[in-house]
């Protein structure tokens, strides 16, 4: 009897689990169908810092010429992971400009990547990772706000040579900053 008894709630104990994780499996394919993007900022960004890792860097150490060739390097040898064979569209951002947020003031030198293109349910998703270096505000004021995209990868010497011949790049190449920034998203 005992024997007997202890069969049933392993048998219901086991009901039990199967039940839970079919619900678990239909909330997944519910969330994916409503079109969860394949890509969040938060999976591009641990994909930069996994590169980075990779590559030993010390961020704190950057400069504009190192920062440059890092994400330059990260866009042509690390393809972006979408998640479920989607391939995405990859461009990338680059941007300076004077930066004001209450009392901090900064020059920001941003390289971002962004990654775009069709979601699971139709949808589509845009991710925006990579480094800002923050540079002292008034040394630069004299530098415009600048932005310059580059969509296609076959064109990175192109945008390579427009990045370096750019004023905050000529500037800025090899001085240290007072900060840099691993970030998701963008300048503001």
């Amino acid at each position: 009897m005992k024997h007997l008894a202890g069969t049933c709630l392993l048998v219901i104990s086991l009901l039990v689990q199967a039940v839970a994780a079919a619900r678990a499996e239909e909330a997944a394919d519910s969330a994916t169908a409503v079109g969860e993007p394949d890509l969040t900022s938060h999976r591009l960004l641990s994909q930069l810092e996994s590169f980075l890792h990779q590559r030993e860097l010390d961020t704190t150490s950057l400069t504009a010429d190192s920062m440059v060739g890092i994400m330059i390097d990260w866009v042509r040898f690390s393809r972006a992971d979408a998640g479920g064979g989607t391939v995405p569209s990859d461009s990338l951002i680059y941007q300076y400009g004077g930066w004001s947020e209450g009392c901090a003031t900064g020059f920001k030198f941003s390289l971002l990547r962004k990654v775009s293109g069709p979601a699971t349910g139709g949808d589509s998703f845009a991710q925006t990772a990579g480094i800002t270096l923050i540079f002292e505000p008034s040394a630069n004021t004299d530098l415009a706000p600048f932005k310059l995209v580059s969509s296609e990868l076959k064109s990175m010497d192109a945008f390579m040579a427009a990045i370096e011949g750019s004023p905050a790049f000529k500037k800025l190449a090899s001085t240290t900053p007072m900060s840099v920034v691993v970030e998701s998203g963008g300048m503001r």
